[in-house]
């Protein structure tokens, strides 16, 4: 199958993508300035300086927008956040999660705050949002069962472990994302919710080579 590039692209395909591209951004910025729910058609077509019947060449509504633009992070969260070096230690894999995760957030801050305003009023992009957590916890699951199955964990319940730590990082993620992007401290906040997980949750003689890695 040929990947389609700007080179072997028309000129005609070319300026759809550009426009296309340029609605996008208009309408993020809009949803930043007024919300997703106040924000119209009319708005965004204003702030990409272009016809009403433009936009719906492209898009069926602002809900159709968003939808699309959430469809993308779904199918792109668990690969981002999945470890690809497959021999990190213990502790090293929970702060590589952690990071990648509030790195996901903070990259996506304004297609996910629109989708969390829009959850609320939409029920038709509740889907997405729960797409979203379901890899979350996915990922978590993973971890923490296997090193349960390793004897790497203390004597608790596996689907309560799961769950808290799935909401910790969450919910971290959604007050991490309401910052303004400058003030975020994305390793300081990984590192404090590793410790918080690794000594709640794992037997101190579970990686040895931790400790040695981290001083």
């Amino acid at each position: 199958m040929q990947i389609e590039t700007p080179q072997t692209l028309t000129r005609i395909q070319r300026r759809k993508a550009l426009i296309r591209s340029q609605i996008i951004e208009a309408a993020l910025q809009v949803f930043v300035e007024n919300g997703y729910t106040k924000t119209t058609v009319q708005d965004i077509t204003s702030r990409a300086d272009i016809g009403h019947g433009t936009f719906y060449k492209y898009f069926k509504s602002k809900q159709n927008l968003l939808g699309i633009l959430a469809d993308d992070l779904v199918a792109s969260v668990d690969d981002y956040i999945k470890p690809k070096d497959k021999q990190l230690s213990v502790r090293d894999r929970i702060y590589y999660g952690a990071v990648r995760i509030l790195e996901f957030f903070v990259m996506h801050r304004t297609i996910l705050l629109a989708l969390r305003e829009a959850v609320m009023v939409d029920k038709q992009l509740e889907d997405q949002w729960s797409k979203i957590h379901e890899s979350l916890y996915k990922r978590v699951e993973f971890d923490i069962r296997g090193s349960m199955k390793r004897g790497y964990c203390r004597d608790i319940d596996a689907d309560s472990v799961v769950l808290a730590l799935t909401s910790m990082l969450e919910g971290f993620s959604h007050h991490i994302m309401m910052q303004p992007p400058s003030s975020v401290d994305i390793d300081l906040a990984a590192r404090s919710l590793t410790e918080l997980t690794y000594n709640g949750v794992f037997l101190n003689e579970s990686d040895p080579h931790a400790a040695a890695r981290h001083h």
